[in-house]
């Protein structure tokens, strides 16, 4: 990559994170690209050089976001030093925290508006997302914390269930964001008898418990 190529990409990136940081502060409808621009440092032709317009900017600021976390869930899942239930307790004590900085409208508008962005987030659960938290569900067994018998289509069926909510229910992020957030993710891995204390007995073929 030369010099005219690294700076392009630099201003890219910087567009990228402006317009992710006014996206999430203030959400979709409310910023302009003249906003994006002066936050940014470029003008607002540049802007449209690169993306077209507000909506691409939208969807490359989307991919972003979520492969920015993906990366970040993925360096925790493959941690040889953490165990299961420290791994659990390290994506909702960071899904709390993340989302106490977004604005309701952004998750909104990254759910319900765009049918590209609703591909988008699709593609990226099934295939990104999904894999990676069944390497970490199936760590879960292995240690005793998640119990053997849990289907790989059971746990489908419950993030399906998860995001047909969201799409389908007009305020579920107008209120109490990070607090909904943590519950349903806590719901998601403890159900709701809540946290086990201790991880799940495993037999010997003698039918010894230990």
């Amino acid at each position: 990559m030369n010099g005219f190529e690294r700076r392009k990409e630099r201003k890219k990136l910087n567009i990228l994170t402006a317009a992710l940081n006014l996206f999430t502060e203030f959400g979709v409808q409310k910023v302009s690209i003249q906003e994006i621009a002066q936050k940014a440092q470029v003008s607002q032709v540049t802007i449209y050089n690169y993306f077209g317009g507000k909506d691409q900017l939208l969807f490359e600021t989307v991919n972003k976001f979520i492969y920015d976390r993906f990366d970040k869930f993925k360096d925790v899942v493959h941690d040889n030093d953490m165990n299961f239930k420290d791994k659990i307790s390290f994506v909702i004590r960071d899904k709390k925290e993340s989302v106490l900085h977004l604005n309701p409208g952004f998750l909104k508008t990254v759910i319900a508006d765009q049918p590209e962005l609703q591909e988008l987030v699709q593609n990226f659960t099934m295939n990104d997302a999904v894999p990676l938290l069944m390497e970490l569900i199936d760590q879960g067994k292995e240690e005793g914390y998640v119990h053997p018998d849990i289907s790989f289509r059971s746990i489908m069926f419950y993030i399906e269930m998860y995001y047909q909510a969201m799409r389908s229910t007009p305020d579920f992020f107008e209120h109490s964001l990070a607090d909904q957030s943590e519950e349903i993710t806590q719901m998601f891995f403890y159900g709701l008898m809540g946290k086990p204390e201790e991880r799940l007995h495993k037999e010997d073929g003698d039918g010894t418990k230990h």
